[in-house]
């Protein structure tokens, strides 16, 4: 393969391990937070209407994983740099990097606006079903990235 060819094919691998990764998170972030809101009531709410406020979210709460993928992109940044340095992070390097991506991100929203525009992430324990969601789809990059690394024929000299 030539340079040009393997570069192409790497960027795509990333790209691809990025979609997919972010989808995923934004999926289960998705899911937790409707269900931290609906709880939030104290009230019994039929697994129909969970499950259509649940789809309801993951439609339209679209804008969250485009916040998710840029955190992604520079926490992953980040991690596939410190996994040079810690050659011992590199197995959880990038669930760590997607759980602090997230957990930074909402930090940051509280600073701008004052409040999580995440409305299920407003207590401790709804944070930190966000925080693994990103846990998750950092997990799901990684595993990604390492069979297209496996499979990938090395460049010959």
């Amino acid at each position: 393969m030539n340079g040009a060819v393997l570069f192409i094919s790497k960027l795509l691998g990333l790209i691809y391990a990025l979609v997919i990764g972010s989808l995923i998170a934004y999926v289960v972030a998705s899911i937790i937070n409707t269900q931290f809101v609906l709880g939030a009531y104290d009230v019994p709410i039929s697994f129909a209407d969970r499950f259509n406020m649940t789809m309801f979210d993951i439609s339209n709460m679209v804008p969250y994983l485009a916040v998710i993928a840029v955190a992604f992109i520079i926490g992953f940044s980040i991690a596939a740099v410190l996994k040079r340095f810690i050659p011992k992070l590199a197995s959880i390097a990038y669930p760590i990097a997607g759980a602090a991506a997230i957990g930074v991100t909402l930090g940051l929203m509280y600073i701008f606006f004052q409040t999580i525009p995440i409305s299920g992430a407003r207590s401790i324990a709804g944070y930190l079903g966000q925080v693994f969601a990103g846990a998750i789809g950092g997990y799901i990059f990684g595993k990604i990235l390492y069979s297209r690394a496996k499979s990938e024929p090395m460049m010959s000299k």
